[in-house]
C-alpha cells in the first residue's frame, strides 16, 4: 500500500504541489489525469525522491519513505520514464542486467537469464544484443518497461509512457502494460482513476478495465 500525505513540492514561489492526499492499495491501478504542467510528472519523482518534497510524507507499505533509506525504497518501485532513458552504450539485455548485477540483487548468469526470459514475454529476443539505437520507439519503451520489472519492484510508475510513440506503437505498449501484475501508477491526458487539476487531486474511485 502507498499513502501519500499532504505531499507539498514549490518551486520558485510556485505551488506545484499543494497538499496531495492519496492511498494506493495492492493490486491498483491508478492514473493521474491533467494539462501539460499541473504536477503529474513533480508528484511520481517526489513519490521516488528524484524531487525532494518540501512537506508530506509518503508510506510504503508502512514505512515512511526518507532520503537515508532511498536506496532501498527505490528497489521496490521501478520507474519508466517518457523518453524511455535506456543507456545508449549499453546493449539491450545490458540494459536489463546492470541494475540487478550492480546492486547485488542476482548473479550475473541469473540476470542474464531473467533478461532473456522477459524479453521473450514481449517478443524481443532477438534483440538482446542490439543498441537502442537499432530499435523502434515502441521496442525502446517495451525494453524500459523490462528494464523496471527486472528488479521486481513491488510498484511500478509510468511518466507519460506512449506520449513519445508513433500511434501504431501505443496499442503494443498498453497491451504490455495491461499485462502487468503489480500495483502500477501512470500518467497520462487523457482518463484514468486520478483527476489532476493544477495544485488540486481529485479521486474517482473506478476499477480497470
Amino acid at each position: 500500500m502507498i499513502v501519500v500525505k499532504d505531499l507539498k513540492k514549490n518551486y520558485n514561489g510556485l505551488d506545484v504541489l499543494k497538499g496531495i492526499d492519496l492511498t494506493i492499495n495492492k493490486g491498483d491501478v491508478v492514473c493521474l489525469v491533467g494539462p501539460s504542467g499541473c504536477g503529474k510528472s513533480t508528484f511520481l519523482r517526489c513519490l521516488t525522491r528524484l524531487e525532494e518534497p518540501d512537506g508530506g510524507t509518503v508510506m510504503l507499505d508502512g514505512k515512511e519513505i526518507t532520503e537515508r533509506d532511498i536506496d532501498a525504497t527505490r528497489a521496490q518501485m521501478g520507474m519508466v520514464f517518457q523518453h524511455f532513458n535506456l543507456f545508449p552504450h549499453l546493449t539491450v539485455k545490458k540494459n536489463i542486467t546492470l541494475a540487478p548485477v550492480r546492486l547485488g540483487r542476482m548473479s550475473q548468469a541469473a540476470a542474464d537469464k531473467q533478461a532473456m526470459e522477459l524479453l521473450e514475454r514481449i517478443g524481443l529476443a532477438d534483440k538482446a544484443d542490439v543498441y537502442p539505437n537499432m530499435l523502434s520507439g515502441g521496442q525502446k519503451q517495451r525494453i524500459a518497461i523490462v528494464r523496471a520489472l527486472a528488479m521486481n519492484p513491488e510498484v511500478l510508475l509510468f511518466d507519460e509512457p506512449t506520449s513519445a510513440l508513433d500511434p501504431e506503437m501505443v496499442g503494443e505498449v498498453l497491451e504490455l502494460m495491461k499485462e502487468l501484475a503489480c500495483k502500477v501508477i501512470a500518467v497520462n491526458r487523457k482518463d484514468g482513476t486520478v483527476l489532476v487539476e493544477g495544485v488540486n487531486m481529485v479521486t474517482k474511485h473506478t476499477k480497470p478495465s
